[in-house]
């Protein structure tokens, strides 16, 4: 029933009786304070124990502060050393192909007829204008770990050809969808779930969860997990005043440069791998794909975005125009 605060140096005890106050003062700032956070701690020192006045978060830095330091070092990924950021040409292709656009939807349910008839009406819909990057995101099932259903999807809404050599199509693994259980990161789909869908849709991705994506000298991050209400139920306290909870998420997200700011027995991690979920510099744009209602937020220069879940929004879904860095909410209506 005690918190203790810890550093390289040691831990010690708090008190946290004056920070948790019902009154005028509140005594944590902006954001969801669950353990393993990394906090600054206002308050005094006496008898062993720290009394806490006021807890804060680190100050997020944005990504042009970063850079300035480490200049064009990469740090997101892929097989070059250089940050995309660096390159003035891809800025230029970047900003020049308006017609560019990423669909992203959430909990792509491949068993459920009424996903399946309202998927066939948004390809039907893009025809004449193919998007960039279809971002499906899982569960693939209405069932927890039930079996894929790509091959409903492969036969029934590539029907219109023009997608197939078009658009590319990136699959990001939901919690439920067949894997290793609740760590992260989480693997792509398996080969043998996946294999016929990809001779027939060669630009087709099964990624990771957590995956990035880079686009022209855009930096994407997108992650499938229903973190929004985990970080409330697991929160040393709920926001007393504010109850804008989409922005006190991001605001901890970003503060903590980590996708997952929980302890390890809520949100167990494969430790060799932790470097996945670190969004430090912070990105362009992150892609909560979560359960909780849809949401866009613009916090220290990055776009973070919820598209919710598309079954239990009416079918809702959101589409991102990386020439201008907007965000376009979707809804798709009956026939």
């Amino acid at each position: 029933g005690k918190f203790y605060l810890e550093d390289p140096s040691g831990t010690v005890q708090l008190d946290m009786s004056k920070a948790i106050s019902f009154h005028m003062f509140d005594g944590f700032h902006n954001g969801l304070y669950t353990e393993s956070c990394f906090v600054l701690a206002e308050g005094w020192y006496e008898d062993s124990v720290f009394h806490v006045n006021g807890f804060g978060f680190p100050p997020t830095e944005p990504s042009s502060a970063t850079r300035s330091y480490y200049g064009n070092m990469n740090f997101f990924g892929g097989p070059s050393t250089t940050s995309v950021k660096a390159s003035a040409k891809l800025k230029q292709l970047e900003e020049e192909n308006e017609d560019a656009m990423f669909v992203i939807v959430s909990d792509v349910w491949l068993d459920n007829i009424e996903v399946m008839e309202k998927l066939n009406l948004m390809f039907s819909g893009y025809a004449s204008m193919p998007p960039t990057c279809f971002i499906f995101c899982g569960n693939f099932s209405s069932a927890p770990y039930g079996s894929s259903q790509l091959k409903s999807l492969k036969g029934e809404t590539f029907q219109c050809q023009s997608y197939t050599y078009s658009s590319r199509f990136v699959f990001v693994p939901g919690p439920e969808d067949p894997g290793p259980g609740t760590i992260l990161p989480r693997p792509p789909l398996a080969d043998h779930i996946t294999e016929e869908f990809r001779q027939r849709v060669p630009f087709s991705v099964f990624t990771t969860n957590p995956c990035r994506i880079q686009y022209c000298s855009q930096e994407i991050v997108i992650i499938r997990e229903d973190l929004v209400n985990k970080m409330c139920r697991n929160c040393v306290r709920l926001p007393n005043k504010n109850l804008d909870i989409p922005n006190h998420f991001v605001k901890t997200i970003l503060s903590q440069g980590h996708l997952t700011p929980l302890p390890l027995y809520v949100s167990p991690v494969f430790w060799a791998y932790d470097y996945t979920l670190r969004v430090y510099p912070v990105p362009d744009i992150i892609i909560f794909a979560d359960k909780y209602d849809p949401f866009t937020i613009t916090n220290t220069d990055c776009l973070c975005v919820n598209p919710g879940s598309f079954p239990k929004t009416g079918f809702t879904f959101k589409v991102y125009y990386p020439s201008n860095k907007t965000l376009e909410d979707s809804k798709l209506q009956g026939l």
